[in-house]
């Protein structure tokens, strides 16, 4: 089960501006909710060589990649032969996958490049596309979707099953102080609870200028840290204007 995740858009259409990447919005809430922590994203270009470094490295690093882009029919689709190339595989017909696309057919295609798209990394497991019949794959810790926002988003819920953990609690500070007035606490205070997560944002709109977001494990020890937080905010003069929590699963 994978409790560290990594995400790697891949095109380089969203690189270059041509395409707004929408699919991280949608995926990152729903890793948070079923217990998983993201811990890296990363937009690749259609080059193999380059994709293959990256992944390798990433693997690394998280227990589950999750690729969105570059599965279809076209020369630039390149994720399924860097995925392939990474699990140690050759990319091979699979006959599940082929009668997938061939009960929907697609007026105008050409069977030849569209078949493409059932050709897989060896012994990957398919994700059903109930929209288009054009599977996505799972090998050797890495979950290739399509980037189509969605396509994606018909199929992303297979993920759910890989992934395990327990949601933090989250307690945030809305404020009207300015970060300067508040960062040596903050550095004090990464010490004194170095298992509570401290992030400070600035806001632009509404009526507070500042969020300040406590990510823990426990809620006892979370709330402990917000509310001394507070407390010495108070003490240089600016007071909390809102305050939301999140209980975590383990409360």
């Amino acid at each position: 089960m994978a409790t560290r995740v990594g995400i790697v858009i891949l095109g380089d259409e969203v690189l270059k501006g041509e395409t707004k990447e929408a699919n991280l919005a949608y995926m990152l809430p729903l890793l948070n909710e079923w217990g998983a922590e993201t811990v890296l994203c990363a937009i690749l270009p259609d080059e193999v060589p380059v994709v293959v470094r990256h992944l390798r490295a990433y693997l690394d690093e998280v227990d589950l990649l999750i690729l969105t882009g570059g599965i279809g029919p076209t020369p630039d689709d390149i994720t399924r032969d860097a995925v392939a190339e990474v699990a140690g595989v050759p990319l091979v017909l699979n006959e599940e996958a082929r009668a997938a696309l061939e009960s929907r057919p697609y007026k105008g295609g050409d069977p030849r490049y569209r078949i493409l798209m059932a050709h897989v990394p060896e012994g990957a497991d398919l994700i059903p596309n109930p929209l288009s019949g054009a599977p996505g794959f799972h090998i050797r810790r890495m979950a290739a979707f399509p980037g189509i926002p969605v396509l994606l988003q018909a199929m992303f819920e297979w993920v759910k099953p890989l992934v395990s953990g327990s949601r933090k609690t989250r307690i945030t500070l809305y404020s009207m102080a300015p970060e300067s007035s508040y960062a040596g606490i903050m550095k004090d205070f990464r010490v004194s609870y170095p298992d509570v997560g401290i992030g400070s944002y600035p806001i632009t709109e509404g009526e507070c200028r500042v969020r300040v977001v406590f990510r823990g494990a426990g809620y006892a020890r979370t709330a402990e840290c917000a509310a001394r937080f507070e407390e010495k905010l108070a003490g240089v003069g600016h007071n909390v204007l809102r305050r939301l929590e999140e209980r975590g699963d383990d409360e």
